[in-house]
């Protein structure tokens, strides 16, 4: 392979599916006549390569989707394609692997999670396949309705990510006016948001029924791999959160509210941390040499993983209205690439900077997994898992503020303070009533909208929107909220990973070496073990485990007030 190659120089070919699902089948047939234990580790590599393929031919459709929303070609991929690939019958092959008279080979060789992960294959996809094909369609519709969304504010006509500049000006008539655009804007379009989310919710169910479970939640929380825990365990983390976070949260929005002088902070009022202005990071053509200074400073391993996403140009995250807003992402490149993704549309913001850590530390967790594993599975990994390179990188970056901020990294690093604890309370705000949504699939849009709102409260969110009263019954906030359409059961990682990310970092400001010694060996494990066993070698406690998460606001609470 050309070692000078650029992602988008890379060439893609539609999936022929049926053919795909021939050589699955081959694989299965294999599996299930091995006559020894290395016919059967042999069928598992050849899984594995097959398995890389398939992947990789959907993260560069998906990538050039959403890299350009105008472009027709990859739009149809991405709607109607890919979706096809839901189909394919890769359990038979799972099954026949974990299954085998010879699958203790497969534990001596490659640990016992890749049985696991093949029979958690099994119970997930056995059934309902063309329902996976239609959420992949409906998901793709969503994300192709909001990229397209177009916001008229004063006089003019703004993408999703400029809006989002818009709704932290200094100026409050403008962001009052970039409030009521989004609200407007998701108003013209509710019948059609609202069909696809009752779409999603009424097809998510009906998957989960058909693979033996009463509704989505459960599968779901099952499908982010969360084996040895689920339901109980974050509903109790979330209960913690609603006591010892949201409290936080309460106090620093009335310092927020102090701050600006204003007589109650409206949402409107809710991006803009400081009278004065956000923190503005430098501009976008600095940012790469400051990532650059950043990852050499870190470890030589990490300089020279920086260096190659920059040299293969891996690094999409200049901004633009045709790609698709209100996201960043990073996704794996398998072989013969072997090598992390980072999509980002900047819009000026610290959210930018912010993206770029998180994402970069997603793909350098990816990175060094693929080097260090044995099978790609291990290189992908459980959400709760996978945000916890990412947040903790956010938290490595912090140190080098200034190189990305110059004098506004003061400002950066309150609002960062800040943002965790608003995330914590957003995530689990949104997981606690995704369960709710899902037990009550048939109520009507204001009962949803309703228990929403009720939700958001009870974490010390969306307070004050008693004059919108009637734009928040029309689900102008379900509306808005990308994670319900397509990240189900998703976000609550996110929280978890706060809590580690905060341990690790202490960690690495007690002694550097050790620090980054426990971040490094965590991000090479990648998915090769259980979660539990995951946080125990990395010597985290699990994020729900009573005392925690009281343990973490109280050390928060010093952060800021002393």
């Amino acid at each position: 392979m050309n070692e000078s190659w650029k992602f988008f120089d890379i060439p893609y070919t539609s999936p022929d599916v049926e053919a795909l699902q021939t050589r699955y089948d081959a694989l299965t047939r294999r599996a299930r006549a091995a006559a020894c234990p290395e016919d059967l580790l042999d069928v598992v590599r050849q899984r594995d390569a097959l398995q890389q393929e398939v992947a990789l031919c959907q993260s560069i459709a998906t990538i050039r989707a959403f890299h350009d929303v105008t472009d027709e070609f990859y739009q149809r991929e991405l709607q109607e394609t890919l979706p096809r690939l839901e189909t394919l019958d890769t359990q038979s092959l799972s099954m026949a692997i974990a299954e085998s008279p010879y699958a203790a080979a497969v534990d001596g060789t490659f640990g016992p999670q890749l049985r696991r992960l093949l029979t958690l294959d099994q119970r997930l996809h056995t059934g309902g396949k063309e329902l996976q094909a239609r959420i992949s369609r409906l998901t793709a519709q969503y994300q192709q309705l909001t990229a397209s969304a177009r916001y008229q504010v004063q006089g003019e006509t703004l993408s999703g990510g400029q809006l989002r500049f818009a709704l932290a000006s200094t100026d409050r008539e403008r962001r009052r006016a970039a409030y009521e655009a989004q609200q407007q804007t998701a108003l013209e379009n509710a019948e059609a948001l609202e069909q696809l989310l009752r779409d999603l919710v009424h097809a998510r169910n009906q998957l989960a029924r058909e693979n033996g479970f009463d509704n989505f939640a459960d599968y779901g929380d099952l499908c982010m791999q969360r084996l040895g825990y689920g339901r109980a365990e974050l509903d109790e983390f979330c209960r913690q959160v609603q006591t010892h976070i949201a409290p936080l949260y309460l106090r620093l929005q009335e310092e927020q509210r102090q701050r600006l002088g204003v007589e109650a902070l409206l949402p409107y009022d809710r991006a803009l941390v400081f009278p004065e202005g956000n923190a503005v990071p430098v501009a976008a053509e600095e940012l790469p040499g400051a990532a650059r200074r950043m990852y050499h400073a870190l470890s030589p391993e990490a300089g020279e993983f920086f260096d190659e996403m920059v040299r293969h140009d891996l690094l999409d995250v200049t901004g633009s209205p045709n790609k698709i807003s209100g996201m960043g992402f990073c996704d794996m490149l398998g072989a013969p690439y072997d090598m992390p993704f980072i999509f980002a549309n900047c819009d000026g913001t610290s959210d930018d900077v912010t993206v770029y850590t998180h994402e970069l530390g997603h793909g350098f967790q990816g990175y060094l997994s693929i080097r260090s594993q044995p099978v790609a599975d291990y290189a992908g990994l459980s959400p709760d898992l996978a945000e916890v390179h990412s947040k903790t990188m956010e938290l490595l970056a912090q140190p080098y503020a200034r190189d990305f901020f110059g004098n506004h990294a003061p400002q950066f690093l309150t609002e960062h303070r800040y943002d965790f604890i608003k995330e914590m309370c957003a995530f689990c705000s949104i997981h606690t009533f995704e369960t709710w949504l899902y037990e009550h699939p048939d109520a009507s849009l204001a009962q949803w909208a309703e228990e929403f709102d009720r939700i958001e409260k009870s974490f010390g969110r969306a307070r004050n929107n008693e004059p919108w009263r009637q734009q928040v019954l029309s689900g102008c906030d379900l509306f808005t909220n990308v994670a319900l359409y397509m990240f189900p059961r998703y976000v609550i990682s996110y929280a978890l990973s706060i809590v580690c990310a905060q341990q690790l970092k202490a960690a690495y400001d007690a002694d550097p070496a050790d620090g980054w010694a426990r971040y490094h060996a965590l991000c090479a494990s990648g998915g090769s073990k259980l979660y539990a066993e995951t946080l125990s070698d990395a010597g985290l406690p699990l994020p729900y485990a009573p005392g925690v998460v009281e343990s973490l606001a109280q050390d928060l609470a010093r952060q800021f007030w002393g």
